[in-house]
């Protein structure tokens, strides 16, 4: 496992063990997140059907099918993904993910996570909306709508 892997790992272990509202950082944005719909163009628009969420916490994001409820153990075994994020104004720049569960520096596979609206190893987002219960995030390839969970 490699510094960056365990880098990521030991954040989203301080997270977990925290209930502070003083790691909350990102304001309105920290928090988990249900996504509603993928919008790729006018009229190819994707509902989520199942239980896709994106949580954020401090700098780390996670994202998880949450769908199948016989994979929960804790947590889910083979449908997280773990990475870092940036948020400045109405910029949210992500990084590679990484499998969650495995704690394998393993990069995802882009076709895996296109049902979360994710197309390149890293993207980066303009926050269209984002308060209390809403978040728009828009990028080169896809147009999210989340509902705060």
């Amino acid at each position: 496992m490699n510094r960056h892997t365990r880098h990521i790992l030991a954040l989203l272990i301080a997270a977990a063990f925290t209930a502070c509202d003083s790691y909350l950082i990102n304001g309105d944005l920290d928090g988990m997140w249900q996504l509603q719909t993928i919008e790729r163009s006018a009229d190819n628009v994707i509902r989520n059907e199942g239980d896709l969420f994106y949580s954020f916490q401090r700098h780390t994001i996670l994202i998880g099918d949450y769908s199948n409820p016989h994979e929960l153990v804790g947590h889910l075994k083979d449908e997280q993904y773990v990475s870092l994020f940036e948020h400045i104004g109405d910029s949210l720049m992500i990084g590679e993910f990484h499998l969650y569960y495995k704690r394998e520096d393993q990069p995802y596979d882009t076709t895996r996570l296109r049902r979360f609206g994710i197309y390149d190893k890293q993207t980066t987002f303009r926050i269209e909306e984002l308060n209390a219960k809403h978040l728009v995030l828009r990028s080169d390839s896809a147009l999210l709508t989340l509902r705060k969970y």
